[in-house]
């Protein structure tokens, strides 16, 4: 006989739903459990906190199941819970709704905004009077205009070398170096050349020079006056016309263009154009700034939309199908069982594909190779009634012998239970985007293993036979839908057809009779099977 296992310590009793800390006092328990079944269950964990944590899991299963059977579920308490738990959703989707919106209007405003942008600032830095680039163009104007006056100093100024070599005043290197070359000269050839600079001889060069000049030209002296009296017109500025003043007025005219295209205040200068076009790429900058945000604005309200459309397209459902799938496969590797995704594929009804993942029970439990089918469903349509029928069908189209129906919270109507058995069924609601869901679909796979082990000890010959009978019963049925076609033929014909009508009749009442009476008698030997004696 087996041993009874040592007394659990710490079992903390607990309500239909998870109580705030302190707001229950903990019950201590001390218990001997010599129960043949759990003893089996409760060895396969390791002694300590995975063996305690099963028990406890195991007891609250328990409770619930005996409250569930009295029908004293506490519905209030599991509809506020949900609804605290859809409010604390919605308050942090809210939250990071804000803070992301908040986070681009700041972002965007700290840069493009119009009155305190960096970006509106610094163009602004740019361009204004004061501005760094007036800073600039000023400051190489004044470079141009020191480097001009030097360069006018140093030629034609007051210390220039022209100046110094022009003044006949002073100690003139210049006027000195030639006169005393001059005087060297002439005192060398004072005697060679004398005659000919003599006036007093009538026929000296000096005398035929002037005789030929004034015969050709006339007055020396007046043409010579004339000819100084041009040359130094020339460099008057009393003069419009003259050298100097045309020059002066090229370099005033070249200083006053320069000034012009320095000049915010004429409207052709290049300064002007230049901040013509700042401003003008300063307004394509807000136009592109204000096309962002409302693309921006756009997006958002596409991706809120499509996300709206997905919540209520038939792809939603798929992906709640894909989630339950990931859980069932985490938690049958934890505890040595097998999942197989069956969704796509007919099981034994031809042509019927109901039942999405079928759960075989591992070779190291007692129930090794009992099969569990899991229905995902997320369809408001789907009632009580309805989800129960469905139930039956999966359980006959997979061969299993327990059926899982999981509802999903966001489309399972009213009458769909939290938690619930029916029978060999299975029914509960399980959101995939909450965790503290997770445990009732937890509690499903261990009630239905529960079951699985009362049903595998009538042995694996049973269970063969249950399948071969399934088998059959769906071929009778199969073969009474061609009872429907072979109706349908014969009322094509004319009266000669009537005797085959008639007979084809009695064949379909009789042969659904038999079904019916064959399906009685399944369920209640399934039935009896199940349930020990």
């Amino acid at each position: 006989m087996n041993q009874p296992i040592a007394p659990i310590q710490t079992v903390q009793s607990q309500g239909f739903a998870a109580a705030p800390p302190g707001a229950v006092e903990p019950l201590y328990l001390n218990l001997a459990i010599s129960d043949p079944e759990v003893l089996v269950a409760a060895r396969e964990y390791a002694e300590g906190r995975p063996r305690t944590d099963f028990i406890q899991t195991a007891l609250k299963i328990g409770v619930l199941s005996l409250r569930a059977a009295r029908g004293v579920v506490d519905g209030d308490a599991v509809r506020k819970e949900g609804e605290r738990l859809m409010s604390a959703l919605t308050e942090r989707l809210n939250g990071w709704r804000e803070t992301m919106e908040g986070n681009v209007t700041s972002t965007l405003t700290r840069y493009f905004d119009p009155q305190q942008g960096m970006f509106t600032e610094r163009v602004e830095r740019l361009i204004r009077h004061d501005g760094d680039l007036a800073q600039v163009m000023r400051g190489q104007v004044q470079v141009a205009e020191q480097s001009l006056g030097k360069l006018f100093e140093q030629f034609v100024g007051d210390n220039s070398s022209l100046f110094r070599m022009l003044d006949p005043s002073g100690d003139n290197q210049l006027v000195t170096t030639m006169q005393k070359t001059l005087d060297g000269v002439i005192q060398a050839q004072n005697l060679s050349i004398l005659q000919q600079f003599s006036l007093d001889q009538p026929d000296s060069a000096l005398n035929r020079f002037l005789r030929e000049l004034g015969t050709k030209h006339g007055d020396l002296n007046e043409a010579m006056s004339k000819r100084m009296g041009d040359v130094v017109a020339e460099f008057s500025l009393d003069r419009p016309d003259s050298a100097l003043s045309r020059l002066v007025g090229r370099v005033e005219s070249a200083q006053k263009n320069l000034t012009s295209e320095l000049s915010l205040d004429n409207a052709g200068s290049a300064l002007n154009r230049l901040q013509t076009m700042l401003q003008d790429n300063h307004r394509q900058q807000l136009e592109l700034a204000n096309n962002l945000a409302k693309t921006l604005e756009i997006a958002v309200s596409n991706l809120n939309t499509r996300r709206e459309e997905a919540a209520r397209s038939t792809r939603h459902g798929g992906e709640f199908e894909a989630d339950l799938g990931l859980l069932l496969r985490q938690v049958a590797e934890g505890a040595g069982d097998v999942v197989q995704d069956c969704g796509n594929s007919t099981g034994v009804i031809p042509n019927c594909k109901v039942g999405d993942y079928v759960l075989s029970i591992g070779p190291e439990k007692t129930a090794a190779g009992a099969r569990i089918v899991v229905e995902a469903k997320e369809n408001a349509s789907y009632d009580l009634a309805r989800t129960l029928a469905e139930a039956d069908i999966a359980r006959r189209n997979r061969g299993a012998g327990v059926c899982i129906f999981v509802h999903s919270e966001k489309t399972a109507p009213a009458s769909v239970p939290v938690f619930s058995r029916y029978g060999h069924d299975i029914v509960l609601r399980w959101d995939a985007e909450s965790e503290a869901s997770d445990c009732w679909l937890k509690a499903a796979l261990m009630v239905a293993t529960a079951l699985s082990v009362r049903a595998a000890q009538h042995g694996s010959k049973d269970g063969a036979s249950f399948q071969a009978i399934d088998k059959a019963i769906e071929g009778i049925r199969k073969q009474v839908e061609g009872f429907e076609e072979i109706l349908t033929f014969a009322n094509t014909s004319a009266q000669a057809t009537g005797k085959i009508v008639k007979r084809v009749d009695l064949m379909r009442d009789n042969m659904v009779s038999r079904l019916e009476s064959l399906c009685d008698e399944i369920v209640k030997l399934k039935a009896s099977a199940a349930d020990p004696v």
